[in-house]
């Protein structure tokens, strides 16, 4: 297994300086980013996920932003069930304060066979936290595994249980109202106005659909115009 010194070595031996300055514009200028790209992120967190991932995670440390992204990448490729990995995640997520390291983590987990619900049953946990990124964790996990006709209904009814306050769990929620109406524009549309979200998080999300660049002009005229006359709360 890979010391944590053996970790950043190779992480500053894959830093770019001009991908650093990039992903600091993109991440509230943070000082401690080396500038390491996601595919070589996910090819040494793949290598700590076939070693010992527990001991590894147990022991690591994050004094750059990529180790920190390692870590949840570690624990979204390592091969257990979520029943193992949920301390580790209730763990990592005290460690995120990015919507960067939250949205690889969220995307990069995926539930094994039959733990469907095991997850949702997390994400109902997340989702009411008044922690920013808690709950921002929440809403992704649900943007990218539960946005199926099918589960509409349910996902968006949790959308109306966040409470967090910030730009980030606001972009977050408008994020999945847009994929939601992607999947069933007229449902998620009539629950927009049945159940009002913030003035923010309303305009955002009308905003991420007129952006949709397979809507019609017709389609796209019909989002402005509720961008002025949708309810709010």
């Amino acid at each position: 297994m890979m010391t944590n010194d053996e970790i950043a070595a190779r992480l500053r031996a894959l830093a770019e300086p001009e991908y650093r300055e990039f992903s600091r514009r993109l991440l509230d200028m943070r000082d401690d980013l080396l500038g390491v790209r996601l595919p070589a992120m996910h090819k040494i967190a793949r290598e700590l996920a076939r070693g010992d991932w527990r001991t590894y995670l147990d022991h690591a440390r994050g004094d750059s932003f990529e180790e920190v992204m390692i870590q949840g990448m570690t624990l979204a490729h390592a091969k257990a069930t979520l029943a193992e990995k949920r301390p580790y995640i209730l763990r990592f997520i005290e460690k995120i304060d990015n919507w960067s390291v939250c949205d690889c983590f969220c995307t990069t987990l995926k539930p094994g066979k039959g733990e469907r619900g095991e997850l949702l049953e997390l994400i109902d946990g997340l989702i009411v936290s008044p922690e920013v990124y808690k709950a921002r964790v929440g809403v992704v996990l649900l943007l990218t595994k539960y946005m199926g006709a099918e589960e509409l209904d349910g996902s968006l009814e949790r959308l109306t249980r966040v409470r967090a306050k910030g730009y980030y769990a606001d972009m977050a929620v408008a994020w999945a109202l847009s994929i939601a109406y992607r999947v069933d524009g007229t449902k998620t549309l009539d629950f927009m106005r049945a159940h009002p979200f913030s003035a923010d998080v309303t305009q955002k999300a009308l905003q991420k659909m007129i952006e949709l660049s397979n809507r019609t002009p017709e389609e796209k005229a019909v989002l402005r115009w509720l961008k002025r006359t949708m309810p709010t709360a």
